[in-house]
């Protein structure tokens, strides 16, 4: 019986069993969130921990750290470890986030999103990073792209937006950017953030970018970190071997799964099933299963978040893959229910995975 469809990357949504606990209490958890601990283990004279701190909005809580290089060169592996904690000091959870340095001698924001379990409420956050001088990320500093003022605004998909135009000065235009993004109150404490991933920066172009982020109330300033997560167009030696830019976002693919989920599309589902698992699970396989099984009635509501995953393994498989983590909210049985997706990036386009229990369900 299938009843996950996608990777859940802290708890496993099963889209047939209905079982993941209803909405939280509404609103921000804080409209004036404690000021965090800030903790270093790198040695100084590789990275330092500047701040952090986070945002909560009802389950949904985004952490974030300023790292700074202290280096000259780029390309170190920057990994920062978050420890989510309550009012009474109790660890609810713990993430960790695996970015590169690829700016010298600058801050670099790195931030990830927790969900937690309904009715938790973060009052601290703890940071720790830990940087090695010898990363698997390229070695070529990333131009600062220069970014307008950012304008907080309410999203179509509810929650808080993050509005600003992205300009790209140098000559050769920009694939695989990655934006970090943190928030911050008066006092200049992150309050929440996001990130988003821009398919192509036009060269000496410009583009807009409306990223959602998650917030304590509403934030008087974002700061907008511009990175990348591969090279640009003028790197010859890896153009030729660089995954195809996929179609779409990852959100809008994952919205077409769901509304495919409701309509009981399984023939479209199967066709975007990565290529790995159709070697396991044929598409007669898959149909039979979903008609064996009652599923529940699924409704998109809303993106919470998309942030980079890196590689992950395909379950049931050996094949490894670029993947980017969507946490939405979706409607069933009258309750609004979170869902951490991961959609895979495959011949250039977004692919979705079955769990290791739906293909020891379904495959032959």
């Amino acid at each position: 019986m299938i009843r996950t469809a996608l990777i859940a990357s802290a708890a496993i949504f099963s889209l047939a069993a209905c079982g993941s606990g209803d909405e939280g209490p509404s609103g921000s958890a804080s409209d004036a969130p404690a000021t965090p601990a800030a903790k270093a283990s790198a040695p100084k004279d590789l990275g330092t921990l500047v701040k952090s701190g986070f945002g909560q909005n009802d389950e949904y809580v985004w952490v974030s750290a300023v790292v700074h290089n202290n280096s000259t060169y780029v390309g170190q592996t920057v990994t920062v470890n978050f420890n989510v904690l309550d009012a009474a000091g109790k660890l609810l959870k713990s993430e960790s986030q695996l970015e590169s340095f690829s700016q010298p001698e600058s801050d670099h924001i790195v931030g990830t999103q927790v969900t937690l379990a309904p009715g938790e409420k973060v009052a601290k956050v703890e940071a720790t990073i830990d940087v090695q001088a010898e990363g698997t990320f390229s070695d070529k500093p990333f131009p600062k792209l220069p970014v307008s003022k950012v304008v907080i605004t309410k999203s179509e998909y509810g929650g808080q937006q993050a509005s600003f135009e992205l300009s790209n000065p140098t000559a050769e235009a920009l694939k695989d950017v990655r934006l970090a993004i943190a928030c911050t109150d008066k006092a200049g404490t992150i309050v929440g953030g996001g990130s988003e991933f821009p398919e192509l920066v036009p060269a000496s172009g410009k583009i807009k970018i409306d990223a959602s982020v998650i917030t304590s109330g509403t934030p008087v300033d974002c700061a907008v970190y511009t990175g990348s997560l591969g090279d640009s167009d003028a790197d010859e030696t890896t153009a030729s071997t660089a995954p195809a830019a996929p179609t779409g976002t990852a959100e809008a693919s994952f919205k077409t799964w769901v509304d495919q989920f409701e309509k009981k599309d399984w023939e479209a589902q199967y066709a975007t099933l990565v290529s790995a698992q159709r070697d396991v699970v044929s598409e007669k396989e898959y149909l039979a299963c979903r008609a064996s099984e009652e599923v529940p009635n699924l409704k998109w509501s809303k993106v919470l978040s998309v942030t980079d995953a890196g590689t992950i393994t395909i379950p049931g498989t050996q094949a490894k893959l670029p993947a980017t983590k969507v946490s939405a909210q979706v409607t069933t049985s009258g309750m609004n229910v979170p869902v951490d997706a991961h959609m895979l990036v495959e011949d250039g386009q977004w692919k979705w995975s079955m769990t290791q229990e739906n293909i020891d369900g379904c495959g032959h």
